[in-house]
């Protein structure tokens, strides 16, 4: 029999296995997921010819498939779908465009994280069993924790780049420039696939409830899912991700230690050279309704920006039914304390209207605006043209444009 043809029957006895033992997966797989079987150079780098994702394809070498035993096929496979399920690729693909937390994004290290996550997240609901070169290591990552903090623990034990040097393919622990990163046993296109949010997390529930209904779902497999559908995302990442998106970065500078980082975190990262951005304007809503720990707390998200979106400048309005201060403030300026010149006045009623009127009047267009409130006023009608973040302390309110992102003051 040929190596084509043990492969296809490998693949058949996969999907039959998935079927009877772990139907989640299986469930998912015939639903959201293709298959592509044979060779396919383009994707794999020489001597890891294995498996493929791009989140809705996957390609398997048929070499590989034919050698593995019939548990490994169905642990590999269900680990493809483990990525495609979490979004691990459309994910990666906005960081590679982005930046992760102001840095360039490293593909390889992002599919080691996401290997160390699922592959814990399948033995311990036991489904199929994991290929010697898996990824399995609980002190770098399990299957309780995000990706993205996998990522930055991993990526904060990296030694810094060699001088000179970009990511190119050769250096090690680096991504590939074209977005494909290797680890593991599997390859993440990242350029390709279109995901839906909505089309996946039907097809998550659908494909629990079904493995539900034959008795064949592991209750950790069934907490994790519940977490996919429900996502707890702190609300201040949101909003760091939606500035990076907006705003990006500058260079780094290994040279001078980021002195915030190493400060309060305990960590040696870059600074930046350059300005990140132009103009941020960030909005306080400063009427009665607003207590002092969410001016606060507005205060210390805008000090934030100041830090790690490193904008040439910053103007701060605050404003309640008209627009009562000012400020301009440029780097190394610090909001930290609420120095008296940051008063920001106010206590009155509320409109939302004046700081888009005073940025129309003064000819000022920023990059973004950032404003923080408890939505309780009247909102303009006229999308300003720069991109609008509303950072809202409750569920009131309905703006015609801009992003909300939901601020929880228990955080």
């Amino acid at each position: 029999m040929s190596v084509a043809a043990i492969a296809q029957q490998k693949l058949t006895e996969c999907k039959t296995a998935m079927l009877l033992h772990c139907p989640f997966f299986a469930s998912i797989l015939l639903d959201m997921m293709e298959i592509k079987l044979g060779k396919f150079p383009d994707l794999f780098p020489p001597g890891n010819e294995t498996m493929a994702t791009n989140g809705k394809l996957i390609w398997v070498d048929e070499d590989y498939i034919a050698k593995l035993k019939l548990p490994e096929a169905v642990f590999v496979m269900s680990h493809e779908v483990g990525h495609a399920m979490f979004m691990h690729m459309s994910r990666g693909k906005f960081y590679s465009d982005a930046g992760f937390d102001g840095q360039p994004f490293n593909a390889k290290l992002w599919n080691v994280s996401g290997d160390y996550v699922i592959n814990d997240m399948l033995i311990e609901s036991k489904v199929g069993k994991m290929p010697k070169q898996g990824l399995h290591d609980t002190s770098k990552g399990s299957a309780g924790d995000l990706v993205d903090d996998v990522y930055r623990k991993i990526l904060q034990n990296q030694p810094p780049p060699p001088k000179g040097k970009g990511s190119g393919k050769n250096e090690p622990g680096q991504g590939d420039a074209d977005g494909k990163g290797h680890g593991g046993f599997d390859t993440h296109v990242l350029d390709v696939a279109k995901e839906s949010e909505v089309e996946w997390k039907r097809a998550v529930k659908s494909a629990a409830d079904g493995a539900k209904a034959v008795g064949k779902m592991p209750a950790g497999l069934e907490r994790y899912v519940d977490d996919l559908l429900a996502p707890k995302v702190k609300w201040t990442e949101m909003l760091r991700s939606a500035m990076v998106k907006v705003l990006g970065r500058d260079a780094t500078n290994w040279a001078r230690p980021n002195r915030r980082r190493l400060i309060t975190q305990g960590v040696i990262m870059p600074s930046y050279q350059g300005y990140g951005c132009g103009c941020v304007v960030f909005c306080v809503d400063t009427s009665g309704s607003m207590s002092d720990k969410e001016i606060a707390q507005a205060l210390s998200e805008c000090d934030d920006i100041l830090t790690d979106c490193n904008p040439k400048e910053v103007i701060l309005i605050g404003c309640d039914a008209r627009v009562e201060t000012v400020h301009h403030l440029g780097p190394g300026d610090t909001l930290k304390g609420s120095p008296p010149e940051t008063k920001l006045g106010g206590g009155g009623g509320t409109s939302f209207i004046p700081p888009f009127d005073y940025l129309e009047e003064h000819c000022i267009s920023p990059e973004c605006l950032v404003y923080f409130t408890d939505m309780g006023g009247s909102f303009p009608t006229v999308d300003p043209g720069f991109k609008t973040i509303w950072c809202a302390t409750t569920d009131y309110g309905d703006p015609a444009f801009g992003q909300v992102i939901r601020v929880d003051m228990s955080e």
